[in-house]
């Protein structure tokens, strides 16, 4: 009701003042012409008639128009305040759930498994580490077995690392820790870890590259029945080899076809067997603590292709005559036979386990 009343005062104020000016000009539209430009009294009348035509319009919009209200800059900080509150609160809630997530301890198990095992793959490189990872419960025990046993270089040498390796498979029976094995460096210093060291290979059916000596390769592997077991193994290291144990070795139909599918075979001694055929090798080296090794053995290796099809590598190891680190040459220009000298630290051991960890003279020539 009181806003028609303000609406109908403004509307008659808006009539009297359009009526007040309208006379005035009905008035000034009577003055002669030369009363406007030549009187002396009048002769601001055209400037005053635009003056009062810009006060009449402004006027009008004064009285027409409600005069507004600083409602809506009022209403835009209101929302700014609300806005900044809210983000306010929001960085509030995020550093609380960060001091929460920070002050509670991290639960690798609720990991997905097989991000668990990536994980815990890392620690092959750290014996230390992976014997304290199994110690920590039965399930962080598994996980770090089939994370880590895969990837690292199992070396059996003393009677007690013999022994102790060998309990752990019979503490075991029903799981596949033997088959989780990929490297392994199996060497026995006395003779009563032999019958030991051999049934710890013959449950190893997955290994992939194997070091050891002529009689336990022989008893493990290529004497055991009628067909193959180790099937997977592509790397061989063979240690202290005679001449005449080459006959021995591939005169079973398990030995002939354990050879064939090598990929890799590295002798230690000189005593390469001549006209053997061969025809999965690609990487073969041969050596020993003599400076006297010959390199004719890998030319003609590389030349019969007959024998060796595949062969693409060759690689002599001999002791460094001058101090210094590893030294590599080729036996000829352009060649594919080449020339390690090692430096006398350099031990067969560290080089196969280099090997096991990708690592090793094969990359060095590739």
């Amino acid at each position: 009701m009181s806003s028609n009343k303000l609406s109908c005062n403004k509307l008659s104020c808006v009539l009297r003042t359009l009526h007040r000016y309208s006379t005035m000009l009905y008035q000034l539209a009577f003055l002669p012409i030369g009363l406007i430009f030549y009187a002396d009294g009048i002769k601001w009348t055209l400037s005053g008639i635009l003056l009062m035509s810009a006060l009449y319009t402004y006027s009008l919009n004064q009285l027409s128009d409600d005069h507004p209200k600083p409602i809506a800059k009022v209403e835009h900080y209101a929302r700014v305040k609300r806005l900044q509150a809210a983000q306010h609160a929001r960085i509030e809630r995020e550093e609380q759930q960060k001091r929460l997530y920070e002050s509670q301890p991290f639960r690798f198990l609720d990991l997905p498994p097989e991000i668990g095992i990536m994980i815990l793959s890392h620690c092959a490189a750290w014996p230390a580490t992976y014997q304290s990872l199994v110690r920590v419960s039965e399930h962080v025990q598994q996980l770090t077995f089939h994370a880590c046993l895969p990837r690292m270089p199992i070396r059996l040498i003393s009677t007690e690392q013999i022994h102790s390796f060998d309990g752990l498979l019979r503490a075991r029976p029903n799981s596949d820790v033997a088959q989780l094995i990929r490297h392994m460096w199996m060497t026995p210093l006395k003779r009563e870890a032999i019958p030991t060291a051999i049934s710890i290979v013959k449950r190893c059916k997955n290994l992939l590259s194997l070091a050891s000596n002529f009689h336990i390769i022989q008893e493990s592997i290529l004497l055991r029945g009628n067909r193959p077991t180790h099937l997977y193994c592509k790397d061989l290291t063979l240690l202290s080899l005679r001449s005449e144990a080459w006959t021995t070795l591939l005169n079973t139909a398990n030995g002939s076809a354990f050879f064939r599918q090598l990929t890799h075979l590295r002798l230690i001694g000189d005593r390469v067997p001549q006209d053997f055929h061969l025809p999965n090798l690609t990487h073969f080296s041969y050596g020993n603590d003599t400076l006297e090794c010959s390199t004719s053995t890998g030319l003609a290796m590389l030349d019969n292709k007959p024998s060796y099809p595949k062969l693409q590598t060759v690689i002599i190891t001999r002791p460094r005559a001058s101090a210094g680190g590893l030294r590599i040459s080729r036996a000829s220009a352009k060649s594919r036979v080449f020339i390690f000298e090692l430096p006398p630290r350099r031990t067969e051991l560290e080089m196969w386990c280099d090997n096991a960890s990708r690592r090793d003279m094969w990359e060095l020539c590739a």
